[in-house]
């Protein structure tokens, strides 16, 4: 843990740049799967966005409830209890072991949403090899998830960036040789983009798991020891943890219907949409990567019993994940052609001509609306890390869909509007969001709330 205060800039980039630079191990990771893809087959590219989205919405809520294992270590982190974070940690890998055959049954139902996608049916068919293999691999995302949420809750963020980063520079390596057909592998495109993954999203997990039952972390954490099922403590995570899981859910399944309806508008209108979508995740990852910090600091400082450092905290991450972001949007706003000629592919439906003015109006909008997102991100990341996960899912519920998808449908059916259009729309979306989150931190009803509870169950004895 870094010495200096939680709520000071650099207590804040020290716990923040391990979690970013993970997260930049994941974008570049996912730039380079699109990418590659992009120059064996732009159907391939197509397929690989809405397939992969749709298994990430599937996961998404068992995903959310474990990663809020981390919230409590960070909390009893703070609170000086050791071995309450240790017991977090196991309650988080049951419930991946739990996940595992849930997930994997998914790709069934998964597979039937597809069929309804209406997208055409070479790109179909690529969508789902990519998917079924995501969703029986499923549970390594999740496993990911338990075992950095012992790391990143106590602060101790570089371990969990190293293995994210190795994880994500083996998909890199086998993405390459299993796509073209490299160093004696054949060539499988889109279905060895998901091997991979598949592969790959295992990794990070293991390490981090095998480091924190070991050596002297095991010795002073008493891991072992406490490596055992506790239904009081599972039950307070799921309590809390189901509607952070259910808030990504939501938010997921939304964008997800939105990259489905994308899929059903013209080829020029349809790339350009996964072009923004590619080049977006290089400005979305590292803000959720401040937002999740935000959830950690926000968490340590509560148990600490200070929520003014926790108020200082959001907003002093606020300032610097924009200070990462505005020279970001810039080149988006500046250099848009770059972006197009690096995701066009030489057997695209439509011209880089035809593709690059809808392309530069797309990512105009991502450099304004990754603003809102700024704050959407760190506001709600403090609720998160105070246990006011209820108001969360709420607002995602209510604005996602009774707002945005009823407001997508309309402009797509009704006014048969582009693209463009739709983007405008969804940064309108994302602004109230901001708003909702920046309003209900300043009410301060956050800090009323008790996460790790009193008495007899904070001790969590069975």
């Amino acid at each position: 843990m870094s010495k200096h205060a939680p709520d000071s800039y650099r207590g804040i980039i020290a716990i923040s740049l391990p979690i970013i630079v993970g997260m930049a191990g994941r974008t570049i990771m996912m730039f380079c799967d699109r990418l590659f893809l992009a120059q064996h087959s732009q159907l391939e590219l197509q397929a690989s966005l809405p397939a992969g989205i749709l298994s990430f919405t599937l996961l998404c809520i068992f995903f959310g409830t474990v990663s809020y294992s981390s919230t409590f270590v960070s909390q009893y982190f703070g609170a000086g209890d050791r071995q309450g974070c240790s017991k977090s940690l196991a309650q988080g890998l049951y419930l991946t072991m739990f996940s595992a055959p849930i997930l994997a049954s998914l790709a069934i139902p998964g597979a039937m949403l597809l069929n309804l996608s209406g997208h055409a049916p070479e790109v179909l068919a690529h969508e789902h090899t990519y998917f079924r293999i995501l969703m029986l691999s499923a549970s390594g995302p999740v496993f990911t998830a338990a075992a950095s949420s012992f790391w990143n809750g106590r602060g101790k963020t570089v371990p969990a960036m190293v293995a994210v980063l190795i994880g994500a520079g083996i998909n890199i390596f086998l993405d390459y040789v299993m796509i073209f057909g490299k160093l004696g592998f054949p060539e499988m495109g889109i279905r060895g983009a998901a091997i991979a993954t598949a592969i790959s999203s295992f990794i990070p997990g293991t390490i981090l798991t095998i480091a924190a039952y070991t050596g002297k972390t095991a010795r002073n954490y008493k891991t072992r020891e406490n490596f055992k099922f506790s239904w009081p403590l599972t039950k307070r995570i799921i309590k809390f943890g189901f509607p952070a899981g259910l808030h990504i859910f939501m938010d997921v399944a939304s964008f997800t219907i939105f990259i489905f309806i994308a899929g059903r508008l013209g080829v020029v209108d349809f790339t350009a949409n996964n072009l923004a979508f590619s080049v977006n995740n290089l400005a979305f990852n590292p803000l959720l990567g401040f937002g999740f910090a935000t959830t950690v600091i926000v968490g340590r400082c509560i148990g600490m019993g200070s929520t003014d450092m926790a108020v200082r905290a959001t907003r002093r991450t606020l300032l610097l994940s924009l200070c990462y972001f505005a020279p970001l949007a810039a080149t988006f706003i500046l250099f848009p052609g770059f972006y197009t000629k690096l995701f066009f592919s030489p057997d695209s439906a439509c011209s880089i001509e035809e593709l690059s003015s809808t392309a530069g109006k797309l990512l105009a909008i991502v450099a304004a609306w990754g603003v809102f997102d700024a704050v959407n991100l760190m506001y709600s990341g403090a609720l998160r890390g105070a246990g006011d996960t209820k108001f969360v899912v709420w607002v995602s519920g209510l604005l996602g869909w009774f707002f945005w998808i009823p407001g997508i449908l309309y402009l797509y059916a009704v006014r048969h509007s582009g693209i463009v259009d739709l983007w405008l729309f969804t940064s309108f979306y994302v602004a109230l969001f901001a708003m909702f989150f920046f309003f209900r931190f300043r009410t301060g009803k956050w800090k009323k709330i008790d996460l790790l509870g009193t008495g007899r169950e904070s001790n969590f004895v069975d």
